[in-house]
């Protein structure tokens, strides 16, 4: 019998490097999709189901989001998102030779954290993934006519990805914390508003 975990993980592999080979211009579309998956996720929560942690951990296929905070609240899974990404645009544009569209740390793991994400308001939050997906409109604008789309750096699982491919990670990457943020929404003791 297959490993459905070891499937998954090859297809997420196989889609990241197939949007990878696709324009800038295609990948700014699925960055406007990705940010448009993320409202709809989150803007009808309350602060109460965005402060919520897991009471059961089971379900689902495992991804690399698994080994990534399964017990975080879906603020949590925010501020690990824009923090994991954001370093990855500053790396993406240090290879590119562009000015990065924002100052940030490079990521130097799985998991990374951002301190203060559950202290930020609803609203903030969501002002936040629409600030980074248009930073990396800004940054996808600044990478044309790059010769260095080629440049490679490694994932940790997916192995050495060029600069489009990182991009493209940004909606697997997406993907699966919004699945994660859903598990939340299935666990029987999520608040009702």
């Amino acid at each position: 019998m297959a490993d459905p975990s070891a499937d998954l993980m090859q297809r997420a592999k196989d889609y990241v490097h197939e949007r990878g080979a696709r324009s800038l211009e295609e990948l700014g579309d699925l960055m406007r999709q990705t940010a448009q998956h993320w409202e709809q996720t989150l803007g009808p929560m309350s602060e109460k189901q965005l402060l919520f942690h897991p009471t059961i951990m089971e379900g689902g296929l495992i991804s690399p989001a698994s080994g990534e905070g399964p017990k975080w609240c879906a603020k949590e899974v925010v501020g690990h998102y824009l923090v994991s990404e954001r370093g990855l645009n500053g790396q993406v544009a240090g290879l590119a030779g562009v000015e990065p569209p924002r100052e940030a740390p490079p990521v130097r793991a799985m998991g990374m954290q951002w301190p203060e994400d559950e202290d930020l308001a609803a609203g903030t939050l969501l002002n936040l993934l629409a600030e980074f997906f248009a930073e990396t409109q800004t940054l996808l604008g600044r990478l044309v006519g790059s010769e260095s789309l080629g440049e490679s750096f490694p994932h940790p699982i997916f192995g050495p990805l060029n600069l489009k491919e990182w991009i493209a990670f940004h909606r697997i990457h997406a993907f699966d914390h919004i699945q994660q943020i859903e598990r939340l929404k299935a666990d029987p003791a999520y608040p009702v508003a």
